[in-house]
């Protein structure tokens, strides 16, 4: 049955990990109905409404130490904003891979929280990282035309929201240890679209009068899969997915989104394919798989020191209790 469970885990990661490759592509096509900001605060909307009701019974479980959710929710606005924004001058290619130096930066950001020391392969692999981005914005191999490839804005902002979305896994890792996860990231989800409508309204001129128009039917059920399919099912479905597939799968399966969201890209034609995209994307999955190989192995020896250390206080114990 075990066995059983852990097949099922591990396709529905690979489900989840499709989906978010299918968010980028779906996104860039909403645009011509949303501004950046509106359409996470739709998306958000729609989340937490499917989320509520797959929560229920469980909101006795809330208390004072979900304020905590509050800072998260923000961070967690500022990674989408960048992100979105980001999408909206660069390809989901591009901004896919960038978001993805996420898992990267999360030692950093353990070292500002706990002081949790980086490892020598974190830093190694941050490094490459960092190559592979160059390579992925870049315009051809040619030094003197190397930046001249017009989405700099836009993979800037994106790459901002990597760091982010970093910031916040990072915060969540130390602070939610307690927490029931899906009640914790639909408390995040809250925030975040509170945040992402004003900053619509104020900062991108949203109003009421002005967003009935964009309503469709094409645009509410693209923005409805986008919230209900790819953020609430995703991640209640991630969360439970997480209990039974260990941390090495999960950390090489989720940069795989980036390469769903390109080969879509290049199907529907928003992009089109270069040797940039294909180096710099590789480079940027050689750091994280480098991340999480090490970090697994580092995981694996750290229980066994716990083993090893248990058993040889065992023998011991009875002569405590004597004297």
């Amino acid at each position: 049955m075990k066995k059983e469970i852990k097949i099922i885990s591990f396709l529905v990661l690979v489900a989840v990990v499709a989906l978010w490759g299918v968010a980028p592509v779906l996104s860039k096509t909403a645009f011509d109905s949303f501004s950046p900001g509106m359409l996470i605060a739709l998306r958000g909307a729609f989340a937490i409404v499917v989320m509520a009701i797959i929560i229920n019974k469980n909101f006795k479980k809330l208390n004072k130490s979900y304020l905590i959710c509050i800072p998260a929710g923000i961070f967690l606005a500022a990674a989408y904003i960048f992100q979105f924004v980001g999408l909206k001058y660069t390809v989901p290619s591009k901004n896919t891979f960038l978001e993805n130096i996420s898992c990267i930066t999360i030692p950093l950001f353990m070292f500002l929280f706990v002081r949790e020391k980086p490892t020598w392969y974190s830093i190694v692999s941050a490094l490459i990282c960092v190559a592979g981005s160059l390579v992925l914005v870049g315009n051809g191999f040619n030094f003197l035309t190397f930046f001249q490839s017009g989405s700099l804005l836009g993979d800037g902002l994106s790459a901002i929201g990597g760091l982010f979305f970093g910031l916040d896994i990072a915060f969540t890792k130390v602070f939610s240890k307690d927490k029931d996860p899906v009640i914790y990231v639909f408390l995040q989800l809250c925030v975040m679209t509170v945040i992402s409508f004003i900053y619509a309204f104020v900062f991108e001129g949203q109003v009421f009068h002005v967003l009935a128009y964009a309503f469709d039917i094409r645009s509410i059920l693209m923005v409805a899969f986008l919230g209900i399919i790819c953020t609430a099912v995703c991640w209640v479905s991630r969360a439970w997915a997480m209990r039974h597939v260990d941390a090495m799968t999960v950390s090489l399966l989720v940069p795989l989104s980036a390469v769903v969201a390109t080969c879509l890209s290049i199907a529907y034609e928003i992009e089109e394919f270069n040797y940039n995209l294909l180096a710099g994307g590789l480079i940027i999955m050689l750091s994280i798989a480098i991340s999480a190989v090490f970090d697994y192995r580092r995981g694996i020896k750290n229980d066994k020191c716990k083993e090893t250390s248990e058993e040889v206080k065992e023998p011991n114990e009875p002569n405590q209790s004597q004297l």
